[in-house]
Formats: structure tokens, sequence, C-alpha cells
């Protein structure tokens, strides 16, 4: 006896079916079983007559539940006369009067079919017969009837009723599978005549979650998707700059507790395992631990043995383009003297005018006697040939003796400047050496032990501090440099604009540096705040990416009006668990939680 074969092709068809098929499938009256799954299906019979953008967004987007549209083109001309006899009896309805509530429907149905007819007849606009389903899942029937139950109110409250296809879940299942199949038989319960630009707004990009097809993964998107972002690559074209990112800057905004410092180390733990080069502001000394374990150089810049002295300018950057910020003519030293103004202004924020103007001269001064004027190249002068606040002491003293007109002036101002020079000051400004910072990867500059000093004299080093990272940043353009500016707010002095107005303008010019600017801080608020705001909100509102985690009540009115927030988005925000947030990258957003592996949770952490 012969034994016919079965062809290959037959059998690789089965394998492949059998891959993808469940185990079973079981048709009953309200629901289904597919494989171990619970199983229902909805379909949506009644509509609002009127829809916001993302009407169908929020019932959408809920765990095991999966939404289908259906649309048939319409025939214009049928749908017009259609329409046409439907607004004669409507209006004669409502000239004959009647029950108050019947004429407020009749009204509301009446303005609805001639906007309709205007869409079609004016504005040309396609037509759909359109059909929305929702399948719910679940392991088992319990889980299965709480997600049915919240997903009837989700639609309920938008205006919408869902029916259960009873008896008709096989044509609901063939409608929900991702195969294009509408059962004729399910088509008559979705009568719904829908113009285009509505069916377009039911669902705009809410499930698209943000991936850049490289960069950093940050965590997971509500639907369970990666979240993966690049912030380098901004070349026309590029998954980046098409998802509307146009710098490399971040915004992470996020209340106490919330896990603001530890994502700002799990995107540091990531960029720099790409080869991106850190540099990180550390007021709380919450990141010397991460910089050892990775081998990195810390820096105390107070008091310690290294000191980065305000007077000393670093050599000016090669311009690579004529596409440059500063005035022609206006050399790196003379930058760096006005950096040196606005240093004293905060430390010194009680001077009047006359006294800033004999700070200045002495300041000029001290410079000269060190052979150093505005056309000085910086690179020029030896690291221990710069003037200090010891010598500008010095010579306020020493003119206060010669100088009888301004004797007074010139003792008040060495007065002020004795606890830099020669007091409790000293070791910040006074004494050690300019930090060496050749080849360095991962530098943390530490201002920890300013906590309890005067806010003077907290503003002026944090200010100090940041210009140097700002010339380490700008010296090889090659490199891609990742400064992160944590608690920012101690930069704010409503008096001293300048030292905003200096990070709003390095935000700015970064990218021109491949530099990534990282402002990390607590309140909103503070930036937003009149006095400061034409400086404050740009640092904040200009970078292409912000992270807000959870967010105080006092700051959710500024956050909202700063991000354009729907209101979901500030109800979560406002009640965000550790590490849960809103992610802004371009014209996308995405409700993220971070997610941490062992390897960096043993950096971070230690164990």
């Amino acid at each position: 006896m012969k034994v016919k074969k079965q062809s290959n092709k037959s059998t690789a068809h089965a394998v492949l079916a059998n891959a993808f098929a469940p185990q079973a499938l079981d048709f009953r009256g309200h629901h289904q079983t597919v494989g171990d799954q619970w199983a229902q299906v909805y379909g949506v019979h009644n509509f609002p007559p009127r829809v916001k953008a993302a009407w169908l967004a929020r019932a959408a987007n809920q765990p095991g539940v999966t939404m289908v549209m259906h649309m048939m083109p319409s025939d214009p001309t049928a749908l017009v006369l259609s329409l046409s006899r439907r607004i004669s009896l409507t209006a004669g309805s409502l000239q004959n009067g009647g029950n108050a509530l019947l004429q407020q429907r009749a009204e509301s149905e009446l303005k609805s079919s001639q906007e309709l007819m205007k869409k079609i007849d004016q504005q040309q606009q396609p037509v759909f017969k359109t059909g929305v389903f929702f399948l719910v899942t679940a392991p088992d029937d319990a889980d299965g009837t709480r997600r049915a139950k919240r997903l009837k109110a989700k639609l309920g409250a938008a205006g919408m009723r869902p029916r259960n296809l009873s008896f008709r879940q096989e044509e609901g299942l063939l409608a929900c599978g991702p195969w294009g199949i509408f059962p004729e038989v399910i088509r008559g319960g979705t009568p719904f005549q829908f113009p285009c630009e509505t069916v377009a707004a039911a669902f705009p990009f809410s499930a698209g979650g943000i991936n850049h097809r490289k960069g950093i993964t940050l965590g997971s998107d509500s639907d369970g998707g990666i979240v993966l972002v690049d912030r380098w690559d901004l070349q026309p074209g590029s998954p980046t700059v098409e998802a509307g990112v146009t710098n490399r800057n971040w915004t992470i905004l996020a209340a106490s507790g919330a896990g603001k410092t530890w994502t700002t180390m799990l995107t540091i733990l990531r960029e720099y395992a790409q080869g991106a080069v850190v540099i990180i502001i550390d007021p709380e000394r919450e990141y010397r631990a991460l910089c050892r374990r990775l081998g990195g150089t810390w820096i105390n810049t107070v008091g310690g043995r290294m000191v980065v002295n305000p007077f000393q300018a670093a050599p000016a950057p090669v311009e690579a383009d004529e596409d440059t910020d500063e005035d022609e003519g206006y050399t790196a030293m003379a930058q760096h003297i006005q950096r040196v103004r606005t240093f004293f202004n905060l430390y010194l924020p009680q001077l009047t005018d006359i006294q800033r103007a004999f700070l200045r001269r002495g300041i000029m001064a001290v410079y000269r006697k060190k052979e150093i004027d505005i056309d000085t190249d910086p690179a020029t002068v030896a690291s221990d040939g710069w003037p200090t606040i010891k010598d500008l002491h010095a010579y306020c003293v020493t003119e206060g003796e010669k100088d009888q007109v301004g004797a007074e002036t010139w003792a008040t101002l060495a007065a002020l400047l004795e606890d830099a020079a020669d007091g409790i000051d000293s070791r910040i400004w006074s004494g050690g050496s300019q930090p060496a910072t050749d080849k360095i990867d991962f530098l943390v500059l530490d201002i920890h032990d300013l906590q309890e000093a005067e806010e003077s004299v907290q503003k002026a080093q944090y200010f100090n501090v940041l210009g140097y990272a700002w010339d380490i940043l700008r010296r090889d353009r090659s490199e891609r440099v990742m400064l992160v500016v944590d608690e920012a707010w101690m930069l704010i002095d409503p008096k001293t604009p300048q030292a905003l107005s200096f990070l709003k303008k390095m935000a700015k010019r970064i990218r021109k540096y491949s530099g990534s600017l990282n402002v990390v801080t607590q309140n909103a608020i503070d930036f937003t705040a009149p006095e400061v705001a034409r400086e404050g909100e740009p640092v904040l509102a200009n970078s292409s990416t912000k992270f807000l985690l959870r967010q105080e009540s006092k700051d959710l009115p500024a956050v909202t009006a700063l991000f354009n927030l729907s209101e979901e988005e500030q109800n979560k925000l406002s009640s965000a668990r550790q590490g849960e947030g809103l992610l802004i990258s371009g014209n996308s957003r995405a409700w993220v939680t971070v997610d941490t592996f062992p390897h960096e949770r043993v950096l971070i952490k230690g164990q």
C-alpha cells in the first residue's frame, strides 16, 4: 500500500498556523475564550454630537483593551439628499413645538446635521460610515468584568454608549482582528456617518510612544513599550529631528522624593556608557559615590585642595563657523571680565552703584598689575599668573590710603572683601590651585560644603563653578558633553538677573559645541515668578526634552502654563508614584515609568 506524503510546503503552512493560532476558541452568548484568555467584544452605538481631539484615546489606552475602527466611504450624493430630508423634518418638528426636552434634542440634531452638510457640500470632506469596536481581554472572568466596567465608564463619561455584541462574539472577534474584516451582520449596528476630520481626530498618535530608534532607554510607556530617546543626532532627516527635537537640552522637574536624582543618574550612566563626557554641578553631594565607582574625578570646589579662581579666564574656543553669538571684536578676556562682574554682584548684592563702579575699577587694576588687559589671550597666561580676590582686597586697602576723595568707598569695599581674602570664605577663592581637567570624561564639581554659608556666597560660587564647567565644555567641539546643572534654582536672584541670563544663553549656545544642558530642579515657580520670568521661563521651556515627575500643588499651575498640560496630565502628575512622569520630547508625549537594571542599581546605590 502506498502512502501519500504531505508536501513540505503544506507542512510549513501547518507549523506556521499552529504557531500563531490560539489553542482553542470558545464562543458563548456574551463572551468568548481565546486560548487561555477571557474576552468580550463591545460595539459603540451612540456618540456625542461634538467631540474633542483624541476623543477615543482615554478609552483605548487601558490595560487589556484593544480598539478597532472600521471606515467605509459613503456616497456623498445620497448622504446629502438624506441629510436634506432629515433637516426639513427636524425643522418642521421644531416649528410645531411640544415637549421642552424633545425640542432641545431636536435643536441639537438640527445643528449637527447642518454642520455635517456644510462639511460635505462646502468643504468637500469625505464621509465614512464608521464602526468602533473594543476587545476586552483578561486572564479570568472576574478581572475581565472589572476591565469591561472600567471601559464602559470611560466611554459613558465621553458621551458614548457601548453595547455587548450578544450572540455576535465570533463576528466581533473578526472585526477586532488585524485582518481588516468588517462582517456584514454587524454593520447595521453602526450606522454613524463621520466626516474625515472627526475620524482623524479620534486617536491622533495617542499610543505611538517615543522611539527615536537609537539612543538610551528611559523606561516603558503606559502601553508597555520601550521609550528610546536620542538627544544627539540633529542631522536633517534623522528620527530625532523628525520627532520635533531641535536641541539636545533636557529639563527634569520634580517635587522632592519623586525620583528626580535617581532619574538623572540613570540618564547620566546610560549616556556615559555610550561615550558622552559628563560634567555635574553637585550641590547636595549626591553624585560623589557614583563618580568614584566609575573612576571619575570628584572635586570639592569649596575649600578643597583645588580652587576655581573667578579671575582666571579660559582660552577662547575655536569657532567652527561664522554663526556666533559674540560681537565682532569682543575678546575672550572682555567676556570673562563681564562674568567676574556678575560674580561680585552675586557675592556683594548690597553694593550701591557708586561702590560697584569703584569695584569695577579695582578689578581692571588688578588685571593690569598682572599685565593682563581685554586684548590678552588667556592661553598666554600661566596658571599662577592670574589675580585673586586677595589681590583685589589688597588693592582696595592701598587705594583707601592713597585716594582721599574715595577713601571711604575703598575702605568699605576692603571691609566687604575681607572674608573672601583672609577670612571665612578665603579657602573658597584664594587658596590652592586651579583644577586640572585635561582628559577627564566624568567630572563632579561639588559645592555641598556651602550649605551652611550665606546665600550670597552660595549663589556666587554656584555661578563661578557653572562658568568654569562652561569653559570645559567649549574646549572640544568633537566631544559629546552632558552638563548637568542640579538644583538650578540656586542661581536665581531677582537683583542679579545676569546669572540666570548666563544660564539661558548657555542653553541657546550649547548646541554648537555638541553639548547637552540638563537643568534639574524642584520648583517651577522659582523660574516663573514675575521678577525673573523673562530669563527663567526659557531655561525650562526651551529644552526639546522635558521630563516632569510628580509635582506639588503650588507648582502645578506654573508647569501647566509652561508645557500646556491637559487636565488628565495634571491629575497624573499630582499623584504620580516615584519614578513615574510625563516625557515631552519634541512633538511627542508619553507617560513613562523609569526602569532600572540590576547593574545600574549597584553603581548608583553600591548594593
